[in-house]
């Protein structure tokens, strides 16, 4: 038995790490997963196309959904990804929740759509590669469109379709992974964080993205200059993504060009892709 599924990467609107309520918005950076049920009871797991240190995330999403099902399999599963790892770009939830999909798909099963990111979401935490949950990355990744949640209560406060602007992202080398975040002081950002994520709910996201961007670029120790350059060069918004390194630029295809010019001289790889603007839930997940 074989499946497939897909999700994809998203930018931070707010990070969630500070105060628990958090905002991403999706872009269409793809990830696939294809799962093939084995009798062996051994899962075997390989990012095809990039250096992933540790695929227990893989591994741990196939298992949700086999626990949730009360069955004894194992799989060969293979993801491909557009999107950087460890960058901050959501990665992890494209990742799970692709696999997620693909093992339903493998089985014959559905779900509701929230349940079947619940299960990634579990996986998540299993494999150790989130503090909050993401719940809302996975929201994004999985609907595109603009999400802000509760994380620890895993409830969609607001979501709404999003205007599919260009999205740059500034995508340094450097890997930064949930160990190595001081939660105690994230947590002393946390009054900012939900200035930026109220800003967020009235509906002023790219004022949010950028009140968020440059407090947690200080949070992360990481220079602003790239996100106040995009701004001075007309982008929408800009902001660190999630705990960084990566910088995501929101724009008008007019001004790309400005914005583009002023990041080369870092010498980092540029990613141009599009905000993925539907936000709509389907109840059924079968794929």
């Amino acid at each position: 038995m074989r499946g497939t599924g897909a999700s994809y990467g998203a930018a931070t609107i707010v990070n969630a790490m500070p105060s628990g309520f958090g905002g991403a918005i999706g872009v269409w950076l793809k990830t696939v997963a294809e799962v093939e049920i084995t009798e062996d009871p051994a899962v075997e797991a390989m990012a095809a196309d990039q250096e992933v240190d540790d695929c227990s995330l893989i591994v741990e999403s196939f298992r949700a959904v086999t626990s949730r099902y009360g069955l004894s399999c194992g799989a060969r599963i293979t993801v491909r990804s557009e999107i950087p790892p460890a960058r901050g770009m959501k990665s992890s939830s494209a990742a799970s929740n692709a696999v997620v999909l693909a093992t339903l798909d493998a089985l014959g099963r559905e779900c509701e759509a929230m349940e079947a990111i619940r299960m990634g979401i579990l996986a998540s935490k299993k494999a150790g590669v989130t503090v909050t949950g993401a719940f809302d990355d996975a929201c994004a990744s999985l609907f595109g469109g603009v999400f802000l949640t509760d994380n620890a209560g895993m409830r969609v406060l607001r979501s709404w379709d999003a205007e599919e602007l260009t999205a740059l992202f500034l995508v340094p080398e450097e890997r930064r992974y949930s160990g190595m975040v001081d939660t105690e002081r994230l947590r002393s950002y946390a009054r900012v964080s939900l200035m930026a994520f109220n800003e967020a709910i009235e509906g002023r996201v790219w004022q949010a993205m950028l009140i968020n961007g440059m407090a947690m670029a200080r949070v992360f120790g990481f220079d602003a200059e790239p996100i106040l350059e995009a701004v001075k060069e007309g982008a929408a918004s800009a902001g660190l993504c999630g705990k960084g390194p990566a910088i995501c630029a929101v724009t008008k295809p007019e001004y790309e060009g400005g914005i583009i010019d002023c990041w080369k001289s870092t010498g980092d790889t540029i990613i141009r892709t599009k905000i993925r603007g539907s936000a709509s839930r389907g109840e059924e997940i079968d794929r």
